[in-house]
């Protein structure tokens, strides 16, 4: 959910700027509660204010109203009312809006309103709620509604332009990147951050007059620090704090996978948890080691040795696993293939693989595990049921 100022709104439908999810989310904020009465009142008052015209029914243009609205699944934002003689009274609203607005809607000027975003599109989410689609396989620039913000991608790598801001003034952007897909972004110090399937960052625009060069991340990243010993780097998770100064490394926290872990390839980080305002009392770790979050709540962290490849093998388009359960295996092939599996064959969770997949189809991932454990699979579009073989 985000909070939209309704206001804003309806003085950008007015003056025909209002975006299509504008539109939608005036529609939705129209039809709730009474929220009808108050824009018909707005409506009625104003003209009646300013025209006299008794051939102009309220509520013959208000259902106009709501059925434009509605057809939000058009391109283009398209005029409220065709005939001249109402946008001569959608010009007055305009000027009236002021004074109207602040008594008919000063109560409750901020709705809460959930994002209707197609969950297969990597998305980014400015600061005021806009929301940007981005192709990874297509190179584009894109600008926001009010000019502000300029997205490019380019080869696969997001990079992002602010106006210059005020200072002290912070916008906070969110990259969300559905399973199936990977992107990597470029962030206003230089950090290259690759975000694996399934995952969102939230980030500054811009870490300019700021102490910390601080993001929040959900699901598994990759970063490329850029140096900076006055200005920390720092990456938050629900369970974890890593701090950093420039360095490469790796973080995975998927909700769905339980415990935390971070990856150090090189360099230095720190290892503390969320609630470390400071950066105090941190657990170093040293390069190819992983730190995991104490799955018993405690306060530290379990610390070993690894072969870095198996974990930033991803960041390759390999996907690899190394004495991994089936269990576990099953939650990275579903953000790998954007693809639900059910194991009904629960004996299969928790046996152990290795093995690494360069671009192939899960059809090849699975039948390769078939080979050293017996099991049979149905696959119908995007489900695939795990079964127990049946008896020879």
């Amino acid at each position: 959910m985000t909070k939209i100022d309704i206001r804003r709104i309806i003085t950008r439908y007015i003056n025909q700027e209002a975006s299509q999810e504008e539109l939608a989310i005036l529609y939705e904020w129209v039809k709730k509660g009474n929220n009808k009465d108050v824009f018909k009142k707005l409506v009625q008052a104003d003209f009646l204010v300013n025209y006299e015209d008794k051939s102009w029914e309220t509520e013959g243009a208000f259902e106009s109203f709501l059925h434009t609205i509605k057809e939000k699944e058009t391109k283009r934002v398209r005029p409220l009312f065709a005939g001249d003689h109402i946008w001569k009274y959608a010009a007055v609203i305009a000027v009236t809006l002021c004074s109207s607005l602040y008594f008919l809607l000063n109560q409750s000027p901020f709705v809460d309103v959930p994002m209707e975003v197609d969950r297969n599109q990597i998305t980014l989410q400015l600061e005021n709620g806009e929301i940007l689609t981005i192709d990874p396989k297509s190179d584009a620039t894109v600008q926001s509604k009010n000019g502000s913000t300029v997205v490019s991608l380019v080869q696969g790598v997001l990079t992002q332009k602010e106006e210059q801001l005020k200072r002290g003034e912070v916008r906070n952007n969110t990259i969300r990147v559905p399973y199936g897909k990977n992107l990597t972004i470029t962030l206003q110090d230089g950090t290259v951050v690759m975000l694996n399937s399934g995952s969102s960052m939230t980030y500054p625009s811009s870490f300019v007059d700021m102490n910390t060069r601080e993001v929040q991340l959900k699901g598994e990243a990759f970063f490329e620090v850029t140096k900076n010993l006055e200005k920390p780097f720092i990456v938050k998770t629900e369970t974890m704090y890593t701090q950093v100064f420039g360095t490469v490394f790796n973080v995975s926290a998927y909700a769905e996978d339980g415990a935390s872990e971070v990856v150090l390839v090189e360099g230095s980080v720190g290892v503390g948890k969320p609630d470390n305002k400071r950066g105090e009392d941190l657990q170093m770790l040293r390069p190819s080691q992983k730190a995991i979050d104490a799955l018993d709540g405690g306060e530290g962290f379990v610390v070993e040795d690894v072969d870095v490849s198996s974990y930033i093998s991803w960041t390759q388009g390999i996907l690899s696993f190394e004495n991994e359960s089936m269990g576990q295996i099953v939650k990275r092939l579903q953000r790998q293939y954007n693809i639900k599996i059910v194991n009904q064959y629960k004996e299969l969770d928790e046996r152990r693989f290795t093995g690494m997949f360069d671009e192939e189809s899960i059809d090849h991932v699975l039948r390769t595990i078939q080979a050293h454990t017996h099991f049979s699979y149905d696959k119908e579009e995007d489900l695939i049921i795990i079964k127990k073989p049946a008896k020879q």
